[in-house]
């Protein structure tokens, strides 16, 4: 072949390849669901962009130790507060509301009227197993007081953190929220939007059977549990829906604590036993010709701080005003919720294309909180929003596109609704930090760019806990400042 002949088809080649750079879809061509084809543009090849990199060294070694530069009840004179929120990713208040968490501080610092403080934590499948809401639980417990897990599932849903489960095979747990089960003809499912039973469904035609169902739940405590969750005295079960009485038992060590019966009725009912010394293990046992809904058992000690952790996998958040409202309303006047934080919106990243789906979304958002701040008007809000999450484009894994949106939606709704904001992305690093986190050594994340690992777990957990503490002793400072001015 002649030299002039390569050269024509080096040209026609690059002119070919040229002409699909210029015309070839900047989003690339989808062929499924899983596949889609690119080709690179001019930009990409010939002016390559320059990424900024996260350093997560950085964003771990500059983890400090709150309590010990603020430790309780002591007003901090030495630190400047507002240079202090410049090294943390500090609360966001509503600028109307600037004080949107002092009724929360009031009872948190006043344990002498207030013998329980608690807080209720739902969030999606990043808190799942514990994760997160105990880390916080125990700097809140070692501060302020407090023993036991508070609120779990009657029913082991997932590996637990903080307490080991097991159930007899015959129990059910209905769910409120993704794929509902078409025997519930009902909405009532309780504080964890969830509710447990040892016995099947029956409908309005239901007769007592021949013979009694019974079924057993058991806690133990867990080796790599937080030693504060390791033991309780108050146990509470939180029931309903129950068409005939039930017996109930309570064994530790298999010795039987108390045997009792669970009312009939379609009201909610709260079913107490206190223990004089504290437990580390119990066991349950049920029966009954029905099942009553259970919807939660809490682990607590007579006083302190609980925080509840409610993972909802697959939740978007928009789940409160889809579920029986009386009920939840009962539930939480049960329950003395204080404080909910709720954690969502990385479950609806992957599905919002736009600015106006990001808006419909976070206007859905709203309602939930209005809800909740209508059944609960004394109770605070803070809402943690999405962390970073990266997909893979062409040959990298990035930011999603529209997240940034999203979160400063969720963002204007929660300050709308009153609420107080924490940014995890920005904690995180910002844009693409996820995939720094997951490359850091140890790992701070999973290989879903998604989740993170439990030491990453403990790094965001205290970045939250941090900002929370800051807040709380700006709080209490305030308060000594303005009893000295009287």
């Amino acid at each position: 072949m002649k030299a002039k002949h390569v050269l024509y088809f080096v040209v026609g080649v690059l002119a070919i390849l040229g002409i699909l750079m210029a015309v070839f879809p900047k989003d690339g061509i989808r062929l499924s669901d899983e596949w889609v084809l690119y080709f690179p543009s001019f930009k990409e090849v010939f002016h390559k962009e320059d990424k900024v990199l996260i350093d997560t060294d950085s964003i771990v070694g500059n983890q400090i130790n709150i309590d010990s530069l603020m430790p309780l009840n002591d007003t901090i004179k030495e630190i400047d507060l507002e240079e202090l929120k410049k090294l943390l990713t500090p609360l966001e208040f509503p600028e109307d509301k600037p004080y949107a968490l002092d009724n929360f501080f009031a009872k948190i610092n006043d344990f002498e009227n207030e013998q329980k403080v608690r807080i209720t934590h739902y969030g999606d499948s990043q808190i799942e197993g514990d994760r997160i809401t105990a880390y916080i639980r125990n700097k809140l417990q070692v501060r302020y007081g407090g023993f036991g897990m508070g609120l779990c599932s009657p029913v082991a849903v997932y590996s637990q953190f903080s307490m080991i489960q097991e159930n007899s095979q015959n129990w059910k747990r209905y769910t409120g929220f993704g794929l509902i089960d078409d025997n519930v003809t009902h909405d009532k499912y309780g504080p964890m939007i969830a509710f447990n039973r040892f016995a099947p469904i029956t409908d309005s035609s239901w007769m007592p059977p021949d013979t009694k169902y019974s079924g057993w739940l058991s806690f133990s405590k867990s080796d790599i549990g937080y030693n504060n969750t390791k033991k309780f005295k108050e146990i509470y079960i939180y029931y309903g829906n129950a068409k005939v009485k039930s017996k109930i038992s309570i064994l530790s060590n298999n010795e039987v604590l108390v045997s009792d019966s669970l009312q009939k009725g379609d009201s909610l009912f709260v079913y107490k036993y206190v223990s004089t010394d504290y437990l580390e293990n119990v066991k349950f046992e049920f029966e009954g010709f029905d099942s009553p809904d259970i919807y939660a058992i809490s682990f607590e000690d007579v006083s302190g701080v609980y925080i509840d952790n409610i993972a909802l996998r697959g939740s978007s958040g928009t789940v409160f005003t889809t579920t029986n409202g009386s009920l939840l309303i009962e539930s939480f006047a049960a329950l003395g919720t204080d404080l909910f934080i709720l954690q969502f919106g990385g479950n609806s990243v992957p599905y919002i294309a736009d600015k106006k789906s990001a808006e419909q979304f976070a206007n859905y958002f709203y309602y939930q909180l209005a809800f909740l701040k209508n059944a609960v008007p004394n109770a605070c809000f803070i809402v943690i929003g999405p962390s970073d999450m990266a997909v893979k484009l062409k040959d990298d894994f990035e930011t999603y596109p529209n997240l940034e949106t999203i979160i400063e939606e969720i963002k204007k709704t929660t300050h709308k609704a009153g609420g107080v904001y924490w940014d995890m992305y920005k904690a995180m690093g910002g844009k693409n930090s996820m995939k720094a986190w997951v490359n850091a050594d140890p790992p701070l994340a999973g290989t879903d760019y998604t989740h993170f690992t439990p030491y990453g777990t403990s790094v965001i957990a205290n970045m939250f806990y941090n900002a929370f503490i800051l807040e709380a002793t700006d709080y209490t400072n305030r308060i000594k400042n303005e009893q000295v001015d009287k």
